[in-house]
């Protein structure tokens, strides 16, 4: 993940009792809370998380040693939760966008940020479905971001080139390496052309894959045809959408500077349950209570406006165990496989009213499954009393 992401490495930097540390992906995308169910709750909400994560911060610094091991992953639970957390605030407050850029940003930058390959099941909004309209984003990030880390998140990905490379021959290797790296891009191609893909560091993947396929001497040939039957017969590749992309030779305006924007509407108008419990790494667990629908709220469709999503220490994998009760502190250490389910109804109907979605972004399939190796052990300093009505 370091390597295939190193460009989205942007940071907030703290100062907390006297020692500075890196918060990764905590900007609230909607900072005005423009087009939530309740804007003030929405706000006061992420500003919780803040709070918490101050004191938690304090807290690790007051009982580690600074510029340890021990004091780095304690701050590294006190990030993870506060992203948990703001979360749960789309949750309680803003569940009629939860196909917005905006919120499809927070959720990656939870996975980001916490080193999580992306989880389909962790969510049941996430990644939207590719038949998403009201108050969707206008480029479905959740699939972009899962086609980025289709590396990380499917196991012997790279298993039919390490079979042509076995064989000797050079060519062969290269042309099989131009079919293995430029699937993504051209999934991602085919569903947002020519979208500003700049906030998830589009144009530094697109350059890390073009050094990925440099070593071809015929410049990829065989994806100038603009079919993937070539890569399908000859290695395996199946490309998902209408046209295959060589990322040695994009189109003019491929990809594109479009501003990400949403659709008007609400992506669901009915929770479906009257409580919703998320069940988050690292050891993150808080039952929600969404607010009423309001009819008057809908998606912000102005332009999204974003700094870069950041991401954690770039290892490639998670995994903790550990709940933190309402209104206590705990520690969590990671010791298994990791627990990210969100426990609940949320669907999703056609006319918007059903809160469970079970159908997710289907170009492909490429988003990401947890597997993996612990990270390392987390050090969790934090209240859980996130949620005002609770």
């Amino acid at each position: 993940m370091a390597l295939v992401r190193k460009n989205m490495r942007a940071a907030i930097l703290c100062l907390v009792g006297g020692a500075s540390t890196v918060w990764a992906g905590v900007e609230n995308y909607n900072p005005t809370g423009q087009g939530c169910l309740d804007p003030d709750g929405f706000l006061s909400c992420y500003a919780t998380q803040v709070d918490l994560a101050t004191s938690c911060a304090t807290d690790c610094t007051a009982t580690n040693v600074a510029g340890s091991q021990t004091l780095s992953l304690c701050l590294t639970g006190c990030n993870g939760a506060q992203l948990a957390g703001n979360l749960g605030c789309w949750v309680q407050s803003c569940w009629n966008q939860l196909y917005s850029c905006e919120n499809q940003l927070a959720t990656i930058s939870y996975f980001d940020g916490n080193d999580l390959v992306q989880n389909p099941d962790v969510f049941p909004w996430f990644p939207p479905p590719s038949d998403a309209v009201d108050g969707a984003c206008s480029c479905n990030l959740g699939y972009v971001e899962g086609n980025m880390t289709i590396f990380l998140a499917t196991p012997n990905f790279n298993q039919p080139c390490e079979n042509v490379a076995l064989q000797g021959d050079p060519a062969a290797s290269a042309e099989c390496s131009c079919c293995e790296f430029s699937f993504p891009v051209s999934n991602i191609l085919n569903i947002c052309p020519t979208s500003d893909l700049s906030v998830l560091g589009m144009s530094d993947y697109i350059e890390h894959t073009q050094g990925l396929i440099s070593a071809s001497g015929d410049g990829c040939a065989i994806l100038n045809d603009g079919n993937q039957d070539s890569c399908l017969n000859t290695y395996g590749y199946s490309f998902s959408g209408d046209k295959v992309f060589n990322p040695l030779s994009l189109p003019s305006g491929i990809p594109g500077s479009d501003p990400l924007t949403n659709n008007p509407g609400n992506a669901f108008t009915d929770f479906g349950a009257s409580a919703f419990t998320l069940n988050l790494f690292p050891g993150f667990t808080s039952t929600i209570t969404p607010v009423p629908f309001n009819a008057k709220a809908g998606a912000a469709t102005g332009t999204v406006s974003a700094s870069a999503v950041t991401t954690g220490t770039g290892s490639a994998i998670q995994v903790a165990t550990g709940t933190v009760a309402r209104g206590s502190s705990a520690t969590g250490s990671a010791t298994g496989t990791a627990t990210g389910t969100a426990t609940g109804t949320a669907t999703r109907s056609v006319t918007g009213t059903a809160a469970a979605t079970t159908s997710k972004s289907a170009a492909g399939g490429r988003n990401g499954v947890n597997e993996g190796l612990a990270l390392a052990a987390v050090m969790l300093l934090a209240s859980s009393s996130m949620f005002s009505n609770l």
